[in-house]
């Protein structure tokens, strides 16, 4: 049975402003191609389909479109929830899907409940465990849900260790066994374009804690695809496309499994080329000028090196570089004495922090707004 991983689209996002729903369903796309040239039989989604927990209305569009082109070569999928998605908005949506063979779980399951997907393809039966993001705050709850093997009184991570327990028990010779979590496992690399207060203590779980007897780990919430050291064979399909600048020059990929029971998995990858380059670059106004070409479908941050502040230095950089999504001047600044600001007045303060950042005094608007701000506080009922 051939699989296919793939992992934290994060429909919806957007980029310093910029839509990305091109490159979305441009990704998602290149994804039904290579399941209909690979001969895909079921599809494996590990959570975070959406950026936000009230997606757009054309996030949800690129969804569904995917789903439908899936149940149009006759793919089954089995997708979990991730911790940008809204478990409820998910359940609203499960049983239409299910028509499909699209099976969605947004919540932990017990097996006999859900936690456990058995698909038979090709004479041969998988059993897919499946384990949703839990945040800490839901943990408890997960566990009632999951039964009394749970005790109350562990800790995240011996909980969620348990889980896995109670979920691949099932496993077999006979089967192909997979597990799919969305979670993060301690030591694995992050790209600083996750939640941070979810890739850290109390989050991290051992490697060691994965069951052995999988045939394959499908594992989501990390972006930068990599590979995890663990008992069977794990794997972090990665996001789809450069979601923000953390993931600058990682090539993204879906992962290709082909597994049968009773023999260990054929494991491959598979680059996705549909996504724009993040890039940072630097240089004179006239370097930027001559290596425009280089950076023509890129979503570019750049430095320009200068002497010293240049009025409207953003606006010829746009032009240059239409990708430009932030710009900085690099200049020697001087380093000066902090002034003291005992006995001014606010506004006095804000105009010598202004001056000390930008080595020019605020331009005219700008003073004014921090005025009317200011009367407005200075003048707010308690």
């Amino acid at each position: 049975m051939r699989f296919l991983h793939t992992s934290d689209w994060h429909l919806g996002k957007t980029l310093k402003g910029r839509s990305r729903d091109d490159e979305h369903e441009a990704a998602l796309t290149e994804i039904i191609d290579i399941a209909r040239r690979e001969k895909i039989d079921c599809m494996l989604v590990s959570g975070d389909v959406f950026d936000s927990q009230s997606p757009p209305p054309e996030a949800e569009r690129i969804a569904f479109k995917f789903f439908s082109e899936l149940r149009g070569l006759q793919i089954p999928a089995v997708i979990i929830g991730g911790n940008h998605d809204h478990p409820k908005r998910l359940v609203a949506i499960q049983g239409v899907l299910q028509l499909l063979d699209i099976y969605i779980r947004p919540e932990p399951a017990r097996p006999d409940t859900g936690g456990v997907i058995q698909i038979e393809m090709n004479g041969e039966a998988a059993q897919i465990a499946v384990l949703p993001f839990v945040s800490v705050g839901k943990i408890e709850d997960a566990g009632k849900l999951m039964g009394p093997e749970i005790d109350r009184y562990q800790q995240y991570a011996e909980k969620i260790a348990t889980m896995f327990e109670l979920l691949t028990q099932s496993f077999s010779p006979k089967t192909v066994n997979i597990l799919m979590a969305h979670l993060f496992v301690d030591g694995a690399e992050t790209c600083g374009s996750e939640r941070e207060i979810h890739v850290a203590k109390p989050y991290a779980i051992s490697a060691q804690r994965f069951p052995s007897t999988a045939h394959y780990i499908a594992l989501g919430h990390l972006h930068r695809p990599q590979e995890i050291k663990a008992p069977s064979p794990a794997r972090y399909a990665g996001s789809t496309i450069q979601l923000d600048f953390g993931e600058r020059g990682q090539e993204k990929r879906v992962v290709i499994v082909d597994a049968r029971p009773g023999g260990p998995a054929s494991i491959e990858s598979i680059p996705l080329s549909s996504g724009r380059q993040l890039m940072d670059v630097a240089g004179t106004l006239d370097e930027l000028k001559a290596r425009a070409a280089e950076f023509s479908n890129a979503f570019l941050r750049v430095t320009v090196n200068v002497d010293g502040p240049v009025p409207g230095i953003a606006d010829a950089v746009h032009e240059i570089l239409p990708g430009a999504l932030e710009v900085r001047l690099d200049y020697p600044r001087a380093v000066k004495e902090a002034p003291a600001i005992t006995g001014l007045h606010p506004k006095d303060i804000f105009k010598q922090f202004y001056e000390q950042q930008k080595q020019s005094e605020p331009p005219e608007r700008l003073a004014e707004l921090f005025n009317m701000l200011y009367e407005e506080a200075l003048h707010a009922p308690d």
